[in-house]
Order: structure tokens, then sequence, then C-alpha cells
């Protein structure tokens, strides 16, 4: 199913639409009809008179359409996505993809390693935590978003990537390539920070996180531990279906999230029974990089004074967004819905205030130092105690 906002866009950017437009099931009113056949005419003015008609590549001119529809929404988070690329992103919601076994975030509006994977072609090439990532094969990273940067790390196993990095602590850029390899990422890890309190870090939310949480916890209950801390720090989001899962290990009944589409319809997401960890004491530790699903999970948690929330302010992402894949392979993703917490709080642009505001700087990190999760551990040493 299709979804095409009502916009008048730049002439040349929108021009080759209506080739697919022309035969699609999607329903036009009068007002639209008339702008897709104003395109159809700049179509057939511009292939049959441009001076140079023979050297226009029309798949580049109808990916340039595409992304000026996009942009013209308005939407921040809607973006094109060329075939390569669709299947790339498709591949990290498996958990498994082409890449080279880094965490890549964005400390103060710079593309930063958080960790290398053991064993991964990043670490064996010597990119390590902390180093800023100034270009990707040549391309500057200046300006990209942190989606846009990953995609272009991450590619066929084999294939090769060139990094120019600063280390921490140096000031001279240095050229690091690297070949991708299979990387299999979980998205769930546990370590015991004492002796009854449990730390759970999801870095995602991909088809296997909710899974790979259950075994944890099966685990973790079954060895004495008292006490969750759930950490989504810096975590993007990822699928919907799967946050649900989450919330539902931690709240025995109620609702989710409900999200409402465009005409105001909602749709709400019910806890599923039988959550393992219901009435554990636990508290969520979250940061500007938490975002969608991390803010969906965090949301309930709060709403429902399941838990105690400790950090800073989310991202403040809360659209529902989805991906229309295209004849061609590429792909649309855009956003269908708002979603709003259990007690009807839009997270679109205000993102979450934890219960506890505490800070952890770049100061913190180059030291080892973790404030947030420290006040964390004494928060549940009070609660089991």
């Amino acid at each position: 199913m299709s979804r095409i906002s009502r916009v008048i866009l730049p002439l040349l950017l929108i021009a080759v639409l209506v080739v697919a437009i022309a035969t699609s099931v999607i329903r036009l009113n009068g007002e639209e009809e008339g702008d897709f056949a104003r395109v159809e005419e700049a179509w057939y003015i511009i292939l049959q008179n441009y001076v140079d008609r023979g050297d226009i590549d029309t798949e580049e001119l109808s990916y340039s359409a595409i992304r000026g529809m996009i942009e013209a929404t308005g939407d921040p988070f809607a973006r094109f996505l060329e075939p390569d690329d669709y299947e790339l992103r498709m591949e990290g919601h498996e958990g498994s993809f082409g890449g080279i076994g880094a965490v890549v975030t964005e400390v103060d509006g710079q593309i930063t390693i958080s960790m290398t994977l053991e064993g991964s072609p990043a670490q064996e090439a010597g990119i390590m935590a902390n180093d800023r990532i100034l270009e990707v094969d040549g391309e500057s990273t200046e300006g990209m978003s942190l989606d846009e940067v990953v995609l272009k790390i991450r590619g066929k196993p084999g294939t090769q990537v060139i990094l120019t990095i600063i280390h921490e602590g140096e000031d001279v850029p240095e050229e690091i390539p690297i070949t991708r390899d299979t990387i299999d990422l979980p998205s769930v890890y546990f370590e015991k920070v004492s002796d009854a309190i449990g730390l759970i870090t999801m870095a995602g939310f991909t088809n296997d996180s909710d899974t790979e949480l259950i075994d944890i916890l099966e685990d973790a209950l079954a060895n004495n531990t008292k006490a969750i801390i759930l950490d989504l720090r810096n975590n993007p989001g990822g699928l919907l279906d799967t946050a649900v899962s989450v919330v539902s290990q931690f709240i025995s009944e109620g609702i989710v999230l409900s999200a409402v589409d465009s005409e105001s319809n909602e749709e709400v997401y019910e806890v599923e029974k039988g959550g393992l960890a219901t009435d554990v004491p636990m508290v969520v530790l979250v940061n500007g990089g938490s975002a969608s699903a991390s803010e969906i999970v965090a949301g309930a948690i709060q709403d429902y004074q399941r838990g105690y929330t400790i950090g800073t302010q989310t991202y403040g992402k809360g659209s529902v967004n989805t991906y229309y894949k295209l004849n061609d392979g590429s792909a649309i993703y855009l956003s269908i819905e708002y979603w709003y917490t259990p007690n009807g709080r839009q997270i679109q642009g205000g993102g979450i205030t934890p219960d506890e505001v505490i800070e952890r700087t770049q100061e913190d990190i180059m030291q080892g130092l973790d404030p947030q999760l420290e006040r964390a551990i004494e928060y549940l040493h009070d609660q089991i105690n």
C-alpha cells in the first residue's frame, strides 16, 4: 500500500514519478490528478526536448524525484533507500549483516566509535573506542546522520571500506582500510554489577532481541538476580513489535502504546501476558541517543511507575515508521503514525524526561566513569536491602 502526500514539488525533481503513478492503484481526487498530470507533462517535455536527452540516466532521475518528494513532506525521519541500502537495512534487523564489527554512536555532534566487537575486522584493524570517524571512503561525515554513516560502513562481506579516523588524544587523522565480514551481532548483553543486581544492555530492537532478552532473564533470575538495570543508552530503536515484547517482560497488564495515523485512527498495542520480571525492582538508563523503540519501553515503564528512570532527556522520535518496497528493490521509509505512551504522552519532538537527571560527560567517558550506572546501582541497593 502506498501513501502520497498532497504537495507540489519542483518540476524536475518529480517529473519521472508519473511513469509508476500512471499504473498505480492509488485513487486521487481532482486536484491531485491535476498535480500529477503536470508532472507527466514535465516528464514528456524533458525527455523530448532536453538537448542532451540521450545522456539522461532515467533511473537516477527517478531516484532524485523520489528524494525530492520525501524532502518536501517535511518528515524528518523519512528517507529513500536504493536497493543495496534497503537490503543492508533489512539485514541489520535480522541481527546479522556485512560490516566491520563496531558500534557507532554520535557524541557532541561527531560520529564516534563506542565499542568494537572481540575479534572483529574493526578491532583487528586498530579501530578503538572513542575514535572519531571523519570520512568514509573519502566522503566527509560532516552533515551526515548517524544512520547514513552506518549504511556507508556496512556492505557485502569481502569488500573494503576506508575509514579516516582520529584516535582519542591525537590530532592527526589516519586512513584505515578494513575488509568487511559477516557480523553476528547480539543485541542484548548481560553482566552482574553486584551480587544481586544484573545489568542488561540493549543495543537495538531486532527480530531476535526479545528472545535474547527472555533467555537472559531466565538465566539471571535463576541465579539470584534480585534487581535489574535496563540500559537503553544510545539505543536508536528498531522494530515496534520487539519493543512491545520487551515491555511485556516487565509489565503484567495494560497497554504499551497507542498509535494514531493521519486520519485519527488509533491502534492500541497491549501487553503480552506471561512476562518474566514483572515484579523485580528495576532502573532504566536513557540518554539523548535513546530513540524510537527505546522511548516506547522507557515511557511505558515510567508511566506505570514500574521502574525508575535515570539519565538525560531522550531523543524524541515518537513516530511509527515503515518501509514501502518499490518494484526495483528500492524503498521509501515513511512516518505513518505518531505514538503515545500509556498515559497519553506524545514523545515526538519532546522525548522522555528521566525521573532523575544525571549527566555523563565526555570527560567521564574518557576516564571510564559512569555516574548514571553508579546511581542506578545505589538506588537498587536501597530497594532490595
